[in-house]
């Protein structure tokens, strides 16, 4: 999506090309590449995100605007926990036996 002349080469399928227009004509304004300007993610992808999750649940509504992309499981855990964690004061449940990450974050 950066380099577009590639996409004028045999280099890449057809399909990755098709792709490749298809998320530069979905979000024209925002850059490809990995800032998105956009601390949600790449709007085109929330909507395809959100698309999904409408076609695998029936009669569910889902808003691209509350779907937040993050880089893995770890960073939304994380991200989760800065948002609901306010004060030393705050506690979370978890079960037992955990995902160590959980106890990592809640020690930081």
């Amino acid at each position: 999506m950066m380099y577009k002349d590639l996409l004028k080469t045999n280099l890449i399928s057809q399909d990755a090309k098709n792709r490749c227009e298809e998320m530069i004509l979905g979000d024209p304004n925002s850059p490809p590449g990995a800032y998105t300007g956009n601390s949600k993610g790449f709007e085109y992808v929330r909507k395809q995100v959100a698309a999904a999750i409408e076609r695998r649940d029936p009669g569910v509504k889902a808003n691209p605007e509350n779907i937040y992309l993050t880089n893995g499981a770890s960073e939304g855990v994380r991200t989760a926990f800065n948002i609901l964690i306010r004060n030393p004061h705050d506690g979370v449940l978890v079960p037992i036996p955990q995902y160590p990450l959980y106890s990592a974050l809640l020690t930081l």
